[in-house]
């Protein structure tokens, strides 16, 4: 069984909205809605599967649509750039994943100071 390694609290706090949560924590559902953006975040900790979309607006189909299967983790970064979760990216490098520390590839969720989506590589 794959394992997802995250800190569902530091997702609370970054995101400021109770998740709803399937029976037995099968998937935290995320809603945030900031600036004329809607966000929609799931997470399968069990599956180690993340869903994001963005919407604008009341716009019906999102403008960003992105799963990943068999994601190591998450880790919630707060510094002088902002605030945003990183999410590692599956099958992309060799060993375990602890989300204390940086994966070398994957896509950050920026929340502050904007929404926004990017991949992202550190120097390995």
């Amino acid at each position: 069984m794959p394992e997802f390694s995250w800190e569902p609290l530091d997702f609370l706090e970054l995101l400021g909205v109770i998740p709803e949560e399937e029976e037995y924590g099968t998937s935290y559902h995320y809603v945030l809605a900031c600036s004329g953006l809607r966000l929609e975040l799931t997470v399968w900790p069990l599956n180690a599967d993340v869903a994001l979309s963005l919407y604008a607006s009341e716009q019906v189909t999102p403008i960003v649509n992105l799963r990943l299967l068999d994601c190591p983790g998450a880790r919630v970064v707060q510094d002088k750039r902002g605030k945003f979760i990183e999410f590692a990216a599956a099958n992309m490098f060799s060993g375990r994943y602890d989300y204390t520390a940086p994966a070398p590839y994957g896509f950050r969720l920026w929340i502050e100071p904007y929404i926004q989506v990017e991949p992202y590589a550190y120097s390995i």
